[in-house]
């Protein structure tokens, strides 16, 4: 039997049945007939319907958007996977898959942008269910059982990584993002990143902060010439011999918090030098916050000696690392 189903409530079925009874023509009996054949169908919900026999249903009971949240939803994992409860596990693994990717990285990195974090992201994200027994295998028989998971709101967020920063700088809207660390006495192991979406964790991928750009679509003869154009007006040149052509150094303010916190590192920044020698475009490419910001203030300040190509001036590309270091 085909059932048609209708958004019908009890009481009107109800009243409609005792209107068929109180009737004796052919018309009546024949509808509360079709109505008592058609009863079965009222209510059912096709898209909520019962899983096949001998299928069980695992439910994942619901974790908070916290740091906390994300420790307690791992934790449980790992347990899982101590335990050898590998079906569990896997309907917890496949509640980390990301629904709609493509919007999600739209809304929070932008339209440009994106689309090239989905891509570069796929292979990871799409691999996430096949991938936790194994990784939890490997951080259970590495002893890496601790784990420490962070929330990130703000861009300068101390506990970023010298690679989460830039990532995090990217965000056109304040989503936050959390990264997972599973330590044993001496050492740890990063797995990112997740996001809170659709009231659960979900696993976004390993992401770097600058994405491979995703080829526009052009004619063979306009691409070959925007090609030739930018090799004519830009030529990459490493960051050691261009060092020699610095003629202003601004020198980055060592902030009194980092001092304090004894944090020294290296900051790498992509700078973009313009025919001039000045500093054109510049952004951090790795580097912590408390460090980061004020190494790229200071280089936007720099200037080179111009760069001849053929006795013309061109833009650079180039890489630049200030080094903090404590005395």
């Amino acid at each position: 039997m085909h059932c048609f189903v209708y958004h019908l409530s009890p009481s009107f079925l109800t009243r409609a049945i005792l209107k068929a009874a109180m009737h004796r023509s052919r018309n009546a009996r024949l509808a509360l007939y079709l109505l008592l054949v058609a009863l079965p169908c009222f209510g059912q919900n096709p898209s909520t319907a019962s899983p096949a026999p001998g299928v069980p249903t695992i439910a994942i009971p619901p974790y908070p958007d916290t740091a906390r949240g994300l420790e307690k939803l791992l934790s449980e994992m790992m347990k899982l996977k101590k335990e050898g409860d590998d079906q569990t596990l896997a309907a917890y693994a496949e509640s980390l898959v990301l629904p709609n990717p493509d919007g999600w990285f739209r809304s929070v990195f932008g339209d440009q942008r994106g689309p090239e974090y989905a891509a570069a992201s796929a292979p990871s994200r799409s691999g996430i269910e096949t991938a936790v027994p194994s990784t939890l295998a490997d951080l259970l028989k590495e002893k890496k059982t601790l784990i420490v998971a962070y929330r990130f709101e703000g861009s300068c967020d101390h506990a970023a990584t010298a690679k989460e920063y830039p990532l995090l700088l990217q965000r056109e809207s304040p989503v936050p993002l959390y990264d997972a660390r599973f330590q044993d006495s001496a050492t740890e192991v990063i797995w990112q990143y997740f996001a809170y979406v659709d009231g659960g964790f979900r696993y976004i991928g390993n992401l770097a902060a600058y994405p491979p750009v995703l080829p526009k679509k052009q004619s063979a003869p306009q691409a070959a010439q925007a090609t030739a154009e930018a090799r004519e007006k830009r030529i990459r040149v490493g960051g050691n011999v261009q060092a020699a052509k610095l003629i202003h150094q601004e020198v980055p303010r060592y902030r009194q918090e980092a001092k304090d916190a004894r944090i020294q590192g290296t900051v790498i920044i992509h700078a973009i030098i313009a025919k001039d020698g000045s500093i054109r475009e510049a952004h951090v490419v790795e580097g912590v916050c408390l460090l980061a910001e004020p190494a790229l203030d200071a280089v936007k300040k720099w200037r080179y000696s111009p760069t001849l190509l053929l006795g013309e001036p061109v833009e650079v590309d180039t890489t630049i690392s200030v080094i903090f270091t404590l005395s």
